[in-house]
């Protein structure tokens, strides 16, 4: 891989300063394998309860960069890592499971927050340049983005992971309509023969290599489905938010000796002591008016107090089945 410019360089540092653990760059551009991937898992209906993901206005952002207010021509890719000691003790102890990365404050915020600096230094020393962040809030590519600007490599779990820090992080991309002159990045998959996060999936999700069928997906039932009277436990197991088996089980992250290297620096990412404290969080139902207040700052309010409760209830079916 050819060296980054100085000019390039200075902004990965501007970008590092602010807390972010991998920074990588790219030209804002599709390639045409991964555009008719993407089409072909919308085409198969794999999006599950998604909708939004088959708008018109949707795909035209996600395959074609249009509607962004600017034509973009390059792409900063960050990444900021999440996991923490704190999160796997939580884990180990309890016998109900939320995903790593929602028993912190909300990352949609966090990494806005650390990213209106990069902007405002950007907007100084390009100033007739534009620019735009995404953190889940535009219909973007942004894990080809990141396999492309060398943040990693595409998992079999379809989950970008990094030699060095797993794939325990959380990816944000900045758009912009400059043009900077980026060098071509060593294309790297290191999955080999590995298939242990296909053959751990409890419902089937990963069905082949590198792709996924999210109807299926134990995060996608816990999040996305908002059914009234869905309660099969076969779709929740013990998660009941999200869904981290498929990275517990790849050798990138389930080395211990690793947890050193890739523990979270963001202060805002350490989980919330009610995890701890409040043991009857993860066994009881909450009121309306609980949920609201306990999740306040935290992804975890999305779902609302119904669907806690219906995911709660499942996965104690679950567990009083596994007796």
């Amino acid at each position: 891989m050819s060296l980054l410019s100085v000019e390039l360089s200075r902004i990965k540092d501007i970008c590092l300063s602010e807390g972010f653990d991998l920074v990588g760059f790219t030209p804002a551009v599709i390639p045409k394998q991964d555009i008719d991937n993407i089409q072909s898992w919308v085409d198969q209906q794999f999006f599950g309860k998604m909708d939004w993901f088959t708008k018109q206005i949707s795909q035209e952002i996600r395959l074609e960069m249009r509607h962004l207010g600017f034509v973009p021509q390059s792409v900063i890719a960050l990444g900021m890592v999440y996991r923490s000691e704190e999160a796997e003790e939580i884990l180990e102890q309890s016998a109900v499971k939320v995903s790593r990365y929602a028993l912190g404050d909300d990352y949609h915020q966090v990494l806005r927050n650390k990213g209106k600096n990069i902007l405002k230094k950007l907007k100084q020393l390009y100033p007739q340049a534009s620019f735009r962040q995404s953190i889940d809030s535009l219909p973007i590519p942004e894990k080809v983005f990141a396999r492309l600007a060398g943040i990693g490599w595409m998992g079999k779990n379809t989950n970008i992971i990094n030699e060095a820090f797993g794939s325990y992080f959380f990816l944000s991309m900045i758009l912009t309509d400059y043009k900077w002159e980026i060098p071509e990045v060593a294309k790297v998959d290191h999955c080999g023969t590995c298939n242990a996060c296909l053959d751990a999936c409890p419902t089937g999700a990963l069905f082949e290599p590198y792709k996924i069928d999210a109807s299926k997906c134990i995060s996608h039932h816990t999040i996305e489905n908002r059914e009234d009277d869905f309660s099969p436990t076969e779709f929740t197991a013990n998660w009941l938010y999200g869904c981290d088996i498929c990275q517990e089980v790849c050798p990138w992250n389930k080395n211990k000796a690793k947890r050193n290297r890739i523990q979270t620096t963001v202060k805002e990412f350490i989980p919330y002591k009610y995890w701890t404290e409040n043991k009857n969080l993860m066994e009881s139902p909450l009121s309306m008016e609980d949920f609201a207040s306990i999740f306040r700052n935290s992804a975890v309010k999305r779902i609302g107090s119904k669907s806690w409760n219906r995911n709660l209830s499942s996965v104690l079916n679950h567990l009083i089945q596994e007796e």
